[in-house]
């Protein structure tokens, strides 16, 4: 049996984190041990992808994956996408962006995040997902798809992620 406070995701607060230099993760996880672990490279879009920044599929874009553990616990599966074209003179395109993450990177040339939508859907997981996250059989993982857009409505981040049910507890404010 597994026993872990629940991490506490609050929604949209947690995302002005990167105003104050922080990370999204630190609004949700505080001074919890947390590490991460994090590849960024391009890759071809896929259909939803391309849909939201209205490319085509196949298109190159850039890919940055993260793999979130707390508390020595896998606990999210995290891929985030730019145009390439918006990010590539940027540290969005390095391992660590700096503080306030890729947020305050889109804010410094003027494509600072505005508002979000987030899609939520609880399923069972892959078997790579399964793997990454260390899930006992039988746990759900909710899939969460948020897309960020600036001032101009304009798409400038299209994030998946992949979260343990047993570790989170989602909270959503208007």
């Amino acid at each position: 049996m597994r026993t872990f406070e629940p991490i506490v995701r609050s929604f949209p607060a947690r995302l002005s984190a990167w105003r104050e230099g922080q990370s999204i993760q630190d609004a949700d996880t505080g001074k919890r041990a947390r590490m991460v672990e994090v590849t960024v490279g391009e890759t071809a879009a896929s259909e939803s992808v391309a849909s939201a920044f209205g490319l085509t599929p196949g298109d190159l874009v850039l890919r940055r994956s993260r793999r979130f553990a707390v508390e020595d616990r896998p606990v999210q599966l995290a891929d985030s996408y730019y145009l390439l074209e918006l990010v590539r003179s940027t540290a969005i395109v390095y391992t660590d962006t700096g503080l306030g993450g890729a947020y305050a990177r889109l804010a410094e040339i003027g494509h600072a995040p505005v508002h979000f939508t987030e899609r939520l859907r609880a399923r069972m997981p892959l078997p790579v997902e399964s793997a990454a996250l260390d899930l006992p059989g039988g746990t759900p993982v909710i899939a969460i798809t948020r897309t960020a857009f600036d001032a101009e409505d304009r798409c400038v981040e299209v994030t998946e992620m992949i979260l343990d049910s047993s570790a989170y507890e989602l909270e959503y404010n208007a």
